[in-house]
């Protein structure tokens, strides 16, 4: 118990160190991408490492890995393989969304001219476009193949979830403890919204798909100790402490040993690391955990599938919006006050059941939808980001999704 206090008070050190001074909201992102060839047939590993030192510059350093080449780092961004060759472009922090877009874009662009030089494309969709996930094989690194060893014994979709899923992850930075609460209890009670905004998966398992957030749905059953709403977080005391007990006292899988991963199954942190824990050791800790929105080094939001560029802007925008200002994040929490854990998991699955037709805290969700656009509307005041917003509203006009209105055969 006293090496876990101690845990407890070191990483609650590293979450204070973590805080930015208050000012303008900074915006990380990360899209996750399929890469197949153009017939379907899925990319190799190392055919996406060749085509990744096509694409690295020189000065841009090699992210290297279990003396495994996973991509590479430049100044602006970072292009990694994910673990069954998923492609994460992941851009720098910044506070405007037309300069992330911009280089997001700019990068994106020089990606599909290489691969299409080597016979291959990458996809901006939730689920893979061409292939069933069992058949999708993983790269070969400890930690990808320990938790997927891990996730066959706590659910029936950890293969799923790790081979054929790809993302749309935000990060915000918080600038007090106080901060990262309404923020993280912001972000999740709003998690319902933002799966059925990005729902982007035209084909699930090689057919056609018509069912609402395939992606949550997915890691509805993957592992309920580190998946789904964050345990404790609307209680009165949740806070730094509670959130790095909660990761601390539940299984590892994989710990850092000896400067690289080492499969662990079930230990928790007390009986793998010292009383102190190093910053790597608790960066390995945290990345652990997949909740709807997590805590590294940032607030992550992780609920979103992959999208096409201009929705890519518009979550971007509408995060901006609401988490950038202090009366708009107030407005939520005020307006969802008594929401408990139970009930946001409820409201995922409802939007996974009825979609457009959900009933969400007891409301319709295109009504709250609607409220929460015009949240980020009110607080947008230049024309331009306000047009961000205008694939969001447009999707909600015609109450449809993504994976409704592209055509991604082209």
């Amino acid at each position: 118990m006293a090496k876990l206090d101690e845990q407890i008070r070191t990483m609650k050190g590293y979450f204070e160190a973590d805080c930015e001074a208050e000012g303008k909201l900074s915006l990380g992102l990360e899209v996750e991408h399929f890469v197949t060839h153009s017939d379907g047939r899925a990319v190799t590993f190392a055919q996406l490492q060749a085509a990744l030192r096509d694409l690295q510059q020189q000065g841009d350093a090699p992210v290297i890995s279990e003396s495994e080449y996973l991509g590479f780092r430049a100044p602006a961004l970072s292009a990694v393989i994910g673990p069954a060759c998923q492609l994460k472009i992941t851009m720098t922090p910044q506070r405007d969304v037309q300069d992330i877009m911009d280089s997001y874009n700019r990068f994106y662009l020089q990606l599909c001219l290489t691969l299409a030089a080597c016979g291959l494309r990458a996809w901006t969709v939730g689920y893979h476009p061409t292939q069933r996930a069992e058949v999708l094989p993983l790269i070969p690194q400890n930690r990808a193949e320990a938790l997927d060893r891990y996730f066959k014994n706590t659910g029936a979709c950890g293969g799923q979830m790790l081979r054929a899923t790809a993302a749309t992850r935000l990060s915000i930075d918080y600038f007090s403890e106080q901060d990262f609460v309404r923020k993280m209890r912001a972000a999740s009670l709003l998690t319902p919204f933002f799966v059925l905004l990005s729902d982007n998966a035209p084909v699930y398992q090689t057919s056609r798909n018509s069912a609402y957030g395939i992606s949550a749905r997915v890691r509805q059953d993957v592992d309920r100790d580190r998946c789904g709403v964050i345990p404790h977080l609307m209680d009165s005391d949740f806070g730094f402490a509670r959130y790095a007990e909660t990761v601390l006292t539940k299984p590892q899988i994989v710990a850092w040993r000896t400067n690289r991963a080492k499969a662990v199954g079930s230990k928790t942190a007390p009986e793998l690391y010292g009383a102190h824990i190093s910053r790597r050791e608790a960066a390995q800790v945290l990345s652990m955990f997949f909740y709807d929105v997590r805590l590294e080094s940032r607030i992550e939001l992780c609920a979103a599938d992959c999208m096409p560029p201009r929705y890519v802007a518009a979550y971007l925008q509408l995060v901006k919006a609401v988490f950038g200002s202090p009366a708009a994040l107030q407005n939520v929490l005020r307006h969802y006050s008594g929401v408990t854990t139970l009930d946001i998991a409820d409201a995922k699955r409802a939007v996974c059941k009825d979609g457009y037709n959900a009933l969400v805290y007891g409301r319709p969700i295109g009504t709250e939808i609607a409220w929460l656009l015009m949240q980020a509307r009110s607080r947008t005041p230049s024309q331009e980001e306000r047009a961000l917003l205008e694939p969001f509203m447009t999707l909600l006009m015609n109450r449809k999704t993504i994976r409704e209105v592209e055509n991604y055969n082209e």
